[in-house]
């Protein structure tokens, strides 16, 4: 629940060309999966400290204006076999397909280049 309210509150962001200062804003206030860190109280106030349009910001959020394309997306990741973010796709040059799910460390990238450039 709360990255849905996160992403539906980075789209409205977004409305005000702000949608890279609310994701930094929000991936610095991360406290944890589903804890509430992503209430309507802190969304606002992550609003706020970057100066979005408090009106229009609770507007949007309030009428759930991106809700549909938030579902989509989380359709597409299910779909595709992703269960978090990160996710990476690494398409060789025969077109075989890795997926590297979360976050990992540069050398686990590299032998997969490695090994797709040696075939």
């Amino acid at each position: 629940p709360d990255s849905i309210a996160a992403a539906n509150a980075a789209h409205c962001a977004n409305d005000q060309g702000k949608f890279w200062e609310y994701h930094d804003t929000l991936y610095n206030n991360w406290g944890g999966e589903n804890n509430y860190w992503a209430s309507s109280e802190n969304l606002l106030k992550f609003a706020q400290s970057i100066e979005l349009n408090e009106e229009s910001f609770v507007k949007c959020m309030v009428e759930k204006k991106y809700d549909q394309v938030v579902t989509s997306s989380n359709n597409d990741a299910r779909t595709l076999g992703l269960t978090g973010t990160p996710g990476f796709f690494i398409i060789g040059p025969d077109n075989q397909i890795t997926k590297i799910p979360g976050a990992q460390p540069y050398e686990s990238f590299q032998r997969i280049f490695d090994y797709e450039l040696a075939k």
